[in-house]
């Protein structure tokens, strides 16, 4: 259930980045009530998670945070319902409530995971996951760029999807969209690679290693390389794909380019999330 917790709540603040971006004018109010019904689908599963399974996710403070969770909620709602109405002022007011609320919750998810005591929690584990420098610089690293790969992946391919509803809209948008999704896969590779430096730094005989945990086929190394291949290498080599197609005006090749990397940056983030769960050491 922590695996799914965080790859839900990630993919909402991921989908709520993209939502500034575009004037409401230019794809209307099917579009942003589109993505609002993914936010509160994503939401409330994540709010199930929470309050019926005995999962506890946010340690010393988990009234507070569930609070602001909650919030989150409404104002996810609050935005629906002014984009239902074409109040775009308060709709963007609601999405930037909704985006901090669920930034907050999932920063302090994913710190009192991997200080250790969030193991012993999810596992019953005796001992604390093995040092690494600069834990929670790259924890929070590692949370916010795969946020932002896993929003801007799904809402790429949506708007690919929406210029056969608007078939006149300008393909700047898709363009845009592109790049900053290629900014995001290169970001997430960056986490993961500054991750990796990190972990080498640990002397190599202290135990447990978290080098050795990611990375070697004893640990999880199965599960990384996998993870790498299938989450970071395909995905940028697709984003560059998508790139291309999109600057060719090619909308429908670069949806289904986007629709693979999508499934790609699933699988692969999903199992980013097992291996912080399982070890400690985001990546």
């Amino acid at each position: 259930m922590s695996v799914f917790f965080f790859f839900a709540l990630a993919t909402v603040v991921g989908t709520l980045t993209t939502l500034f971006w575009i004037p409401e004018d230019d794809l209307g109010r099917g579009y942003f009530q589109m993505n609002a019904l993914i936010i509160l689908g994503f939401l409330s599963l994540v709010l199930a998670v929470v309050t019926l399974h005995p999962f506890q996710p946010f340690g010393d403070s988990p009234t507070t945070t569930t609070a602001v969770l909650w919030g989150a909620f409404g104002t996810a709602f609050l935005y629906y319902m002014a984009i239902w109405r074409e109040r775009w002022l308060w709709a963007r007011l609601a999405a930037v409530a909704c985006l901090l609320s669920c930034t907050i919750a999932l920063l302090v998810a994913g710190h009192f995971l991997i200080d250790g005591a969030g193991l012993v929690a999810l596992h019953g584990a005796v001992q604390e996951p093995g040092p690494l420098p600069y834990r929670r610089f790259l924890t929070t690293l590692a949370l916010g760029s795969s946020s932002l790969l896993l929003g801007w992946s799904l809402v790429a391919m949506l708007l690919g999807h929406w210029y056969l509803v608007a078939p006149r809209l300008t393909f700047r948008h898709l363009i845009i969209f592109c790049w900053v999704l290629l900014a995001t896969v290169v970001l997430r590779l960056l986490a993961v690679g500054a991750t990796l430096v990190a972990a080498a730094a640990v002397d190599e005989l202290v135990e447990p290693n978290p080098l050795r945990m990611l990375v070697s086929m004893e640990g999880q190394g199965m599960f990384f390389w996998f993870r790498l291949l299938w989450g970071l290498a395909i995905p940028l080599l697709l984003a560059l794909m998508s790139l291309h197609c999109a600057r060719q005006r090619s909308n429908q090749s670069a949806t289904g380019i986007l629709y693979v990397l999508l499934v790609g940056t699933f699988i692969g983030e999903i199992t980013a999330y097992y291996l912080a769960v399982t070890t400690g050491v985001p990546s």
